[in-house]
Formats: C-alpha cells, sequence, structure tokens
C-alpha cells in the first residue's frame, strides 16, 4: 500500500468543508485588537521532555493575551462533544470513502509530519503539550464575527492554546515557552446564526448541486441522470436541509474525528513559527491537521471504527497514530 503524499494531503484540503482553504495569512488595517481575557487559568508545573520546555515560563503572561469571549463584534465558539453533534454529507449520500484502503497514513514523527503539513512557514514541527485556553475564533470570508482578522479572506476556526510542556522538538530549537498561547487551525464548519453570512458555505453548496442536477423548471433531469445519482441528489439536499434545521446543534467536517475542547490537554505538532498575525497580534499557527487526545485509555471512535473511516478521512490515520503516540509520549499525559 502506498503512503499518504503531501500531494494527497493538498488534495484532501481542496476537499475539506466545501473548499474550505490553507491558514496562510496576514493582513494591515487599523487597531482591532480584542479586549483582555483574564479567564484563563495557570498552567501545570510539569517537567520537560527536552531542555527547551525549561526555558522562559510565560504563565504568568497568560492574562495579557488577547482571548475573547463572545464580545461585541467577534464570532466565538466553544465546542463540547456532549453538546454538538458531528456530521457530513458522506453520512447522507452513502458513499462513505475510505481513503486509506489505498494510503497507509504516515509515521507519526516530526519529520514525515512534517512533509504532510500544509502551510508551514517554518523548516519544521514540535510536539507540544498544549492546554484549551479559551473560546474559538470563526473566521467567515476574513471576519471574525463584523470584525476583519486576517487577509486574504479565508474562512477558518482557530483555537487558543496554551503550551503546558514542549514534549518533543527532535533535539532543535523550540522557539516556544511554557505558557505562550497559539492560535491553531481546526478543519471543521459550526452551523450557529451569528450572521447572513454564518451559512453561506450550506447555500453555495445547495446551488452547486442543483446547477449540476437540476433542469430549467427547478426539478431534477431524470432525462440526464440515473437512479443512484437521484439517491444521491435526494441525500446531499436531506443532508443541507438538516444543516439549517439543526438550530446550531450540527458541526460539520470530512476530516479529524476529534476537536480541541475546554478543559483538555492535546497533543498537537505544531509549525515551529512566531510570526504574529498583522491585525491583531496573535499567532495563527499552521499545525498537523490531526491533534491527539492522550489523556484517554483509548483513540476516541464516535460511530464504529467501520463507519469512521468511511465518514471522516482521517480517522483510520488517527487512531493509527494514537497508538504509536501513546506508548511514545504518554507519560507527559498521565493525570
Amino acid at each position: 500500500m502506498k503512503k499518504l503524499t503531501k500531494t494527497t494531503a493538498l488534495i484532501l484540503s481542496a476537499l475539506m468543508l466545501f473548499g474550505c482553504t490553507s491558514n496562510s495569512a496576514t493582513g494591515s488595517v487599523g487597531d482591532t485588537t480584542p479586549p483582555v481575557e483574564n479567564s484563563v487559568t495557570d498552567s501545570k508545573n510539569e517537567s520537560s521532555a527536552t531542555d527547551n520546555s525549561s526555558a522562559t515560563d510565560n504563565t504568568s503572561k497568560e492574562s495579557e493575551e488577547n482571548l475573547v469571549k463572545n464580545i461585541e463584534g467577534y464570532q466565538t465558539f466553544s465546542y463540547d462533544k456532549d453538546k454538538y453533534e458531528i456530521t457530513n454529507e458522506y453520512i447522507y449520500s452513502n458513499t462513505y470513502r475510505n481513503l486509506y484502503s489505498r494510503y497507509l497514513p504516515v509515521e507519526p514523527n516530526l519529520d514525515d509530519l512534517y512533509k504532510e503539513t500544509i502551510d508551514v512557514k517554518s523548516s519544521e514541527l514540535v510536539a507540544l503539550k498544549c492546554r484549551v485556553a479559551g473560546d474559538s475564533y470563526v473566521i467567515i470570508d476574513g471576519k471574525c464575527g463584523e470584525t476583519l482578522i486576517m487577509k486574504p479572506f479565508l474562512s477558518l476556526i482557530y483555537t487558543p492554546v496554551v503550551i503546558e510542556e514542549v514534549v518533543d522538538s527532535n533535539n532543535g530549537k523550540c522557539l516556544y515557552n511554557k505558557g505562550d498561547i497559539l492560535y491553531i487551525r481546526e478543519s471543521y464548519r459550526i452551523t450557529e446564526q451569528y450572521n447572513d453570512r454564518s451559512l453561506n458555505f450550506v447555500q453555495k453548496a445547495e446551488e452547486n448541486l442543483k446547477a449540476q442536477f437540476e433542469n430549467k423548471s427547478g426539478e431534477f433531469d431524470s432525462s440526464h441522470y440515473s437512479e443512484i445519482e437521484k439517491k444521491y441528489y435526494d441525500g446531499q439536499m436531506e443532508y443541507y436541509n438538516t444543516l439549517r434545521r439543526g438550530n446550531g446543534r450540527y458541526i460539520q467536517t470530512t476530516w479529524n474525528p476529534v476537536f480541541l475542547q475546554k478543559g483538555q490537554s492535546y497533543l498537537i505538532f505544531a509549525d515551529n513559527d512566531t510570526t504574529a498575525n498583522e491585525v491583531e497580534g496573535n499567532i495563527y499557527n499552521s499545525a498537523y491537521p490531526i491533534v491527539f487526545d492522550l489523556e484517554q485509555s483509548k483513540p476516541s471512535v464516535l460511530k464504529s471504527e467501520r463507519k469512521d473511516d468511511g465518514v471522516f478521512t482521517a480517522s483510520y490515520a488517527y487512531r493509527y497514530q494514537w497508538k504509536i503516540l501513546k506508548e511514545k509520549y504518554g507519560e507527559h499525559f498521565k493525570s
């Protein structure tokens, strides 16, 4: 079996989230720095696996960071696995796509994961133990709510995490210190309403589907398409309507079945780059797109291993890599 190459990863990124783009972005406008958020608690005082983690401790600076929580002008979100339901189009169209029937996931080491990570600014990744530090920014067309965050105008989710420990830097120099805050890109979309743009991704996907399969009368064109294609069309329409009627309950993703949640620490393979965004000064990081909940006793499964492999593109890779990383770094995540 072939290994999943970076070229394949680039193709996958184009498929994610109805065409959600990457996070390499800077911009320059007036001062839009949000008010200070003081609710972040201190990091745990834990020893590091490398010399870098014993460097300057910035934990005391957490309260000075630009963390927001539902303040006017910003759209924020906090993932809670007990409150939200993860879904995607494959569940409704019954066209599960088990990518890893053809490709093996890469070995979870810093060098190989670097090759699979898109938009890395530095020449390396570092393995960090991070705790979720606040609400996520929901960025649509470059804006978080009504506030310009970045150019070009991308649509992304970024979650702030505080570094608890530098777990592995491949014997190199890690630019981060304990207590630093990064904003980690996550590959999903929410369906909670904030403004008129909130569900644009559903509307655009539906318009594309209708343009492909409907005739001039606005009906499915059975003269050109088969019953199998009709079943696909009906499933997609049901999916879009479900997202609209869900009152914000659904999270849409085709990639990673694991999301960052408050109160939990994760292993994150982050870009070793501290370049701040020019608009409001946060560090938006191009991390490896799978995060690992090594605090758990086994890799999480949402539905079943068979269904997860079909519904979430990275599910098999997550479980495969989790088992190796649990053995390698599990000591850092004991409660």
